[in-house]
């Protein structure tokens, strides 16, 4: 329930929620959100003249909550799967990122960088969903070529999406494909997985592919637009 009270011509919002408690209560969320909770028995008058009691405390925690997490935004935008995010830093006591509503929050200590902490959170989502991007393309094919898992390897490259080297078993895939949806991964992947049972760009290569993803030509053509990569 959302209420408003008038404390020196301030208006105070806040939200009521009945529960089984004994006293009233009032907390401030880290959002700035004031929330009270009482039983149902306590009349909304009393409840209202508790919040006004209080209002100097609440200006003063909001307050602090408003320095505490000062959000910095500027023209920065992180891009993940696909989709371009605006980037906010918050201070907060833990580090992290977050991605919400269209929007990259990194919560950061007063004194560490913001950017080494997005950093840290790109390169953990990299490893963690271009493992399972492999995983998932090796349990099809395997059923239909009965081919040995292949290692995986990471890294930026310039100049390509993916290598393989058969003789090796291996598969490299460039680490700037976190930026893109998932869809053209999964067509990376499938087109690096193909080279273990055709070594070139004949036509059973594409067969391949084709088996596994129909419409890949035109993945391939319109999934790379940030940067001019070819495979």
């Amino acid at each position: 329930m959302l209420r408003k009270i008038k404390v020196n011509n301030l208006e105070i919002p806040y939200t009521l929620i009945i529960k089984n408690v004994k006293n009233i209560n009032l907390h401030i969320t880290r959002n700035g959100e004031i929330v009270v909770s009482c039983n149902a028995y306590v009349p909304l008058k009393k409840v209202d003249e508790f919040v006004g009691m209080k209002c100097q405390w609440i200006f003063e925690k909001i307050a602090m909550i408003q320095r505490q997490q000062k959000i910095l935004q500027d023209d920065q935008r992180f891009l993940f799967l696909g989709k371009s995010y605006p980037i906010k830093t918050v201070l907060s006591r833990t580090s992290g990122v977050r991605l919400s509503e269209g929007i990259c929050m990194i919560y950061k200590k007063e004194n560490e960088d913001e950017l080494k902490i997005l950093a840290k959170y790109e390169k953990e989502m990299t490893q963690k969903i271009l493992s399972q991007k492999m995983k998932s393309v090796y349990e099809i094919m395997n059923l239909d070529y009965g081919i040995s898992e292949p290692t995986l390897k990471i890294r930026k490259m310039t100049s390509r999406w993916g290598s393989c080297t058969p003789k090796k078993n291996q598969i490299t895939l460039n680490s700037q494909l976190i930026h893109y949806n998932e869809r053209f991964i999964d067509y990376v992947v499938i087109h690096e997985y193909a080279h273990l049972i055709q070594p070139n760009h004949s036509k059973a290569f594409y067969a391949i592919i084709e088996k596994y993803m129909p419409d890949y030509k035109e993945v391939s053509k319109n999934g790379p637009k940030l940067f001019d990569l070819n495979d």
